[in-house]
């Protein structure tokens, strides 16, 4: 462990065991979803990407999002010491409660962050009543 504090980068077999494979060319964006009654707002954080970047779809009434985050590296002429910024391509599947209706589906992307508003209709109540026992 002493090694490591030496030289943080030079472990990384050790440290990858701990906590997963860290490395730059996995990107997958951070996703909430949350439930404000009458529709389930979903947001995505994709800092650094374009709309022309990214694809929704509606499949199997979950929402799919599809995307290419790109490498920047703009001075390859004095090589790169370290690259940690993640890149690369991805893929998140959402899957809609029951009473979601995803196919009417709003989106906007604004500063690196997504933001999906996805229309619910009401519970359906079911009424109750006694089954007789014969």
């Amino acid at each position: 462990m002493e090694a490591f504090f030496h030289d943080p980068f030079a472990g990384r077999g050790v440290l990858e065991r701990w906590f997963g494979d860290f490395s730059s060319s996995r990107f997958q964006p951070r996703i909430d979803v949350v439930d404000e009654g009458l529709v389930l707002r979903v947001t995505a954080e994709l800092p650094g990407m374009d709309r022309e970047d990214l694809k929704l779809s509606v499949e199997d009434g979950a929402i799919v999002l599809r995307g290419e985050k790109k490498q920047d590296v703009r001075d390859e002429e004095n090589g790169c010491y370290r690259l940690e910024r993640a890149h690369g391509s991805f893929m998140r599947t959402i899957p809609m409660p029951e009473n979601a209706d995803p196919d009417h589906t709003l989106a906007k992307f604004d500063n690196g962050v997504l933001t999906l508003t996805v229309p619910k209709s009401e519970p359906v109540q079911s009424a109750s009543r006694a089954i007789d026992i014969g």
